[in-house]
This record gives structure tokens, sequence and C-alpha cells, in this order.
């Protein structure tokens, strides 16, 4: 979640023009990871929780480039929050790879 927060703070710095573009999709792809996450765990199973979280980890990647989106266009430095990112996908892969089902 406190990747969430950064991604907020980080929109707030990125022009008006972009709050319903850019902006918009890194409050939805950074919220999207959390929520897949949340709602993978409600008891569903191994198989189902695998794949809500390989969806957290495809919006993690967007959450990604869009930060290196605004990154380039803007001249941010979001060297942390790409540090925060990388970690947030070692934890959600090896998560994955630990979840013993049929599909791999």
């Amino acid at each position: 979640m406190e990747l969430v927060a950064d991604i907020y703070k980080i929109v707030k710095q990125l022009p008006t023009d972009e709050r319903f573009a850019l902006c918009d999709q890194l409050k939805r792809s950074s919220t999207s990871v959390v929520l897949n996450i949340a709602e993978g765990t409600g008891g569903l199973g191994d198989k189902e929780f695998k794949s809500f979280l390989r969806n957290a980890l495809k919006s993690l990647y967007e959450t990604v480039a869009g930060l290196k989106i605004a990154e380039m266009l803007f001249k941010l430095e979001l060297n942390s929050v790409f540090e925060k990112c990388d970690i947030v996908g070692k934890e959600l892969n090896a998560l994955i790879k630990s979840l013993k089902t049929n599909d791999s």
C-alpha cells in the first residue's frame, strides 16, 4: 500500500492536463496491484489465488511502464519508487512460485 501512496504523491506533480490520462492510469494500475492481492486472499484456493497474484503482477508492470513515461516526459526522479516496484515484483513472483498448483 506504500507504493500506492507514493503514486498518489507523484501524480500530484504531473501537469493538470495529464489528470485524466497518465495520472488516472497510474492511480488505477497501482491500486489494482493491492486490490488483486486482497481479492485473491479471499479463501478461494491456491489456483485462483495464483491467478489474482498474476493479475497483480501485470498491474505492477503497467504501473512501472507509466512511471517510466512520467519520468521521461516530465524529468522526474523516481528511482526510489522503481526500487519499491522491484521489491513488490520479487515478492509477488516468490509467492506465485510458492503456491502448489497444477498450472505451474
